[in-house]
């Protein structure tokens, strides 16, 4: 039985996260996910790294959670089940936590747990022959740690639909439902994730750090909620260094003194 790696590669101002289990189509165990965790925070503390890119190796994102470890865990107690539990409710708790911006980078599938982890992310971009799924019902399972990902991401209709039934969606169902950004070929991916990182990487990284914050605060919560929260946070950005930079930039540009 082959164990799932995590590849690292730096590019730039990117850090790539590579799933890495070909055989075993990228399958994550519980020690993956302990993993992406741990790297996840430590990227997120690297000051040279901007944007974050998951993906898997080779043909496909992941298949999902590791069938054989969930056999042997059938007999596990409830103690050890919980304590085992803590990696993937870290794991996808993490990502709106984090200060850098996440993208889904998917070819092929992404399915049960894998599918959770793209919905996670903060943007997803796939290929057009990539697959999504989250069939854990078909085995007697059910998307417990991805259903928060999911509903965020997805609403209700959408992620009951997912859940319930088991069935897997293309890519062109995955854009609709708003589960990835934008569909294009094989060919053009890389291109098109690239671009994103090129994007993001030219922003103010604390501004980008107070913005993720505040928009999963104020999503969260209520429309009128989310504006008493949107007053409380206003001035942290309109105090910032990053706006008065931003602002002179602008006028610069212009040819106008501020």
């Amino acid at each position: 039985m082959t164990s799932t790696d995590l590849l690292i590669q730096r590019e730039g101002p990117c850090a790539k996260l590579i799933i890495s289990n070909p055989p075993k189509r990228n399958a994550i165990a519980t020690a993956t996910a302990a993993a992406l965790v741990d790297a996840l925070n430590a990227l997120d503390q690297d000051p040279d790294v901007r944007v974050i890119v998951v993906t898997g190796e080779g043909e496909y994102f992941s298949s999902g959670g590791d069938l054989d470890e969930f056999l042997a865990t059938v007999d596990a107690g409830a103690t050890q089940l919980w304590e085992t539990g803590e990696p993937w409710q870290t794991l996808f708790g993490l990502i709106p936590t984090l200060s850098k911006p996440v993208i889904a980078r998917v070819v092929g599938s992404a399915m049960a747990g894998a599918c959770g982890l793209v919905a996670a992310c903060d943007f997803a971009y796939a290929s057009e022959d990539a697959t999504f799924g989250s069939p854990e019902i078909k085995i007697g399972l059910f998307p417990l740690f991805i259903l928060p990902a999911l509903l965020n991401r997805l609403g209700q209709r959408h992620a009951l639909d997912l859940a319930l039934t088991g069935r897997t969606i293309d890519s062109a169902d995955a854009l609709r439902m708003g589960l990835v950004n934008a569909v294009v070929g094989r060919d053009q991916l890389d291109d098109l994730v690239g671009q994103h990182v090129a994007a993001l990487s030219k922003l103010e990284p604390a501004t980008v750090k107070r913005g993720k914050h505040a928009f999963h605060k104020i999503s969260s919560v209520g429309f009128t909620e989310g504006l008493e929260l949107a007053r409380g946070l206003r001035p942290a950005f309109m105090c910032s260094e990053e706006l008065r930079r931003g602002i002179e930039k602008f006028f610069n540009k212009k040819g106008v003194k501020a």
